[in-house]
């Protein structure tokens, strides 16, 4: 069966060039499901969030397709913040998978700012701030749903990470 990455962080804390790098280390079986690509896919920007309800339905409904690939490395790319996303809204795909593992960002916020910063779409300093001040870490219990958790504190830490998948 398929393996299951969920990336957790703000935005600009590099999980997009993360998954870029997992796709390239790790092959053709490599699957990603991107919130934002798929809002730039349906509502021509990352930032139009006009379709949201669209947006998660094929968000939760992709990697179900890309499962049947018994060799697939499918990742959720989101900023998944709180265990409502992280794990309560992907109950769902446990079927689909036979490993499920958390790759959580934790990178400094002046980095991140700086990453931000240089993103075609950058996001507004007030609401990244927000995101900053909502994450919420994982307890014992949401970690306990993964088959595995990896935590990224420096763009130096992907290479291990990517190595560990």
């Amino acid at each position: 069966m398929a393996k299951l990455i969920v990336l957790s962080g703000v935005p600009g804390s590099g999980k997009s060039y993360f998954s870029k790098l997992l796709r390239k280390a790790k092959g053709s079986h490599v699957f990603v499901v991107s919130s934002d690509e798929l809002r730039n896919l349906v509502g021509g920007s990352p930032q139009n969030f006009d379709f949201e309800k669209t947006i998660w339905t094929m968000f939760y409904e992709l990697p179900k397709v890309y499962a049947i690939d018994k060799d697939a490395l499918v990742i959720l790319d989101a900023t998944q913040i709180i265990k409502q996303y992280r794990t309560d809204s992907i109950k769902c795909l446990k079927p689909y998978f036979n490993e499920i593992d958390l790759v959580l960002f934790k990178i400094d916020k002046a980095i991140v700012d700086f990453q931000n910063l240089q993103r075609e779409w950058a996001v507004p300093q007030d609401i990244l701030d927000k995101f900053f001040k909502d994450f919420k870490d994982p307890d014992e219990e949401e970690l306990s749903f993964f088959d595995h958790a990896y935590t990224i504190r420096k763009v130096i830490d992907f290479a291990s990470v990517i190595d560990a998948l």
